[in-house]
């Protein structure tokens, strides 16, 4: 399997003062699979606000609400979330193209890295808005 990680952001942060890092290192472990992957399958169905709190565990709520303010009032933040997000969806557009086994899609959202684009895109409203 490819390694389809958004440019300029590793599995392990290099540096400390990377926006990103922090987030990144922690962001799975908040995320609940079961239901991010429940959030995914409705939101392919065209389900409206598919994606809610409801995902996050532990800190993960508060780390959303701290994403979701700084990508509001932080012009950097803002264009580094961004840069990942598109990124991220340009990588499953060409997975798609290459392989029509939503499978493949799957793993990659449910991975790390996709548990790092799934708060991104939420808390950005890139995914049925803001909040939730």
């Amino acid at each position: 399997m490819r390694d389809i990680k958004p440019k300029g952001v590793g599995a392990r942060p290099q540096q400390a003062g990377q926006p990103l890092d922090a987030i990144s290192l922690d962001v799975a472990s908040m995320i609940d699979p079961d239901a991010a992957a429940e959030a995914w399958e409705r939101y392919r169905r065209g389900e409206a606000n598919a994606f809610s709190h409801r995902i996050y565990i532990g800190r993960g709520v508060q780390t959303f609400e701290d994403i979701r303010r700084r990508y509001r009032l932080n012009p950097e933040f803002h264009a580094t979330v961004d840069r990942y997000v598109q990124e991220f969806e340009r990588l499953i557009l060409e997975l798609n193209r290459d392989n029509a086994d939503e499978t493949a899609t799957q793993t990659y959202l449910n991975s790390e890295t996709g548990m790092v684009y799934t708060m991104l895109a939420h808390a950005s409203g890139r995914l049925n808005g803001l909040g939730g």
